[in-house]
């Protein structure tokens, strides 16, 4: 009798331990079971995320999560989310997959798990296809016009300590300046150069150089091995055949430079 009791008592301490662990993270046979992936994509980021008239989603990272789906073969499930609460969102395993032009950290990673790069913010010098400036060293009497004090200007000083820089107190009045002739290129954000030729035709900002790239990386719960090694793989051969090339095109208005895998 006392070792039946010791066998029933150990059997109810081992499912009170069992359902005492955390949920098991939405690995890739997981997702393949259900037929539906839940991802997170921004919906305040232009144009990596946003909303059209018809109040749908749109982007990078919106096109990114339907191509996942699809190559998956499975379902998805769009999530609109913030910056403040995609990390949350998949600690508490309300998403499977996080892409929100989200940048790698020590400290993010302690909570989640991240990809290899699949897109890159960049800051450089742009400009009309009349100017023939590919590096640095290029320029010459081009006056270039720049925010004062942003990491653009700081990046350009030291790239070309000696070029016709003329720094405005904020990106918009230094656009305003090359839109208005003051200045024959603009050094910003890639970003904010396609975001200027969408609002106005006939400004050509094409880019003649970059001074510095920030990467975007795919987040996902940790645990979950399997999911983050198709993950890679998919970018990897999407590196390999253009087409994130040609999402960066589409959505930034510049080619995807080659990126170190995590």
């Amino acid at each position: 009798m006392l070792k039946h009791l010791t066998r029933i008592l150990a059997a109810v301490l081992l499912c009170g331990a069992v359902a005492a662990l955390p949920a098991r993270a939405a690995d890739l046979q997981k997702i393949l079971s259900s037929g539906t992936v839940r991802i997170g994509v921004p919906i305040d980021v232009p144009p990596f995320g946003s909303v059209d008239a018809k109040n749908e989603p749109v982007g990078l990272d919106v096109d990114m999560a339907k191509k996942i789906a699809e190559a998956l073969g499975v379902k998805l499930e769009l999530q609109q989310i913030t910056g403040a609460n995609r990390v949350p969102y998949l600690v508490t395993d309300r998403l499977d997959i996080v892409i929100a032009a989200m940048g790698a950290t020590p400290q993010r990673a302690l909570q989640i798990a991240f990809t290899s790069p699949y897109a890159a913010l960049s800051i450089g010098v742009f400009g009309p296809d009349s100017i023939a400036v590919k590096s640095p060293a290029d320029l010459k009497d081009e006056t270039i016009a720049v925010a004062r004090g942003t990491t653009q200007d700081l990046e350009l000083t030291k790239a070309a300590p000696n070029a016709k820089i003329v720094r405005f107190d904020d990106d918009a009045t230094a656009a305003a300046a090359f839109t208005s002739g003051q200045a024959q290129l603009l050094a910003t954000a890639d970003v904010v150069a396609k975001d200027l030729m969408d609002k106005d035709p006939k400004v050509q900002l094409k880019p003649k150089f970059i001074l510095q790239f920030s990467p975007c990386y795919i987040g996902i719960q940790q645990g979950s091995p399997e999911l983050l090694r198709w993950l890679d793989t998919y970018i990897h051969l999407g590196m390999l055949d253009g087409s994130l090339s040609a999402l960066s095109q589409k959505w930034i208005g510049t080619t995807l430079p080659s990126l170190p895998p995590i």
